[in-house]
């Protein structure tokens, strides 16, 4: 299975984080615990956080094999569960 040459790799959130579901399912499931009252809730999303970001690293990798270096790009310029931060106007081609 070959990814499209005509096949655009990233648009919306996708610019500004790399997993954008992972990163809105973990406040969800604290909201969920205490809503139900679920004691059991709240120690099993702290138990499901490392599960979640093994997927997410394991799905990384699968691009990395499909996508190679634009991924690799992709990935230097994009953070993973939270925006980066570009600390000069340079990296992004913008003058001073």
């Amino acid at each position: 299975m070959r990814p499209k040459r005509e096949h655009v790799m990233y648009g919306g959130i996708y610019e500004r984080i790399r997993h954008p579901q992972a990163a809105g399912e973990f406040p969800l499931w604290w909201i969920i615990a205490f809503l139900v009252h679920s004691p059991f809730l709240v120690l099993f999303s702290f138990l499901y956080i490392p599960v979640w970001y093994y997927l997410c690293v394991a799905e990384e990798r699968d691009l990395l094999i499909r996508y190679g270096t634009a991924y690799e790009e992709y990935r230097q310029r994009v953070g993973f569960w939270f925006p980066k931060r570009h600390l000069s106007y340079k990296e992004n081609g913008v003058k001073s």
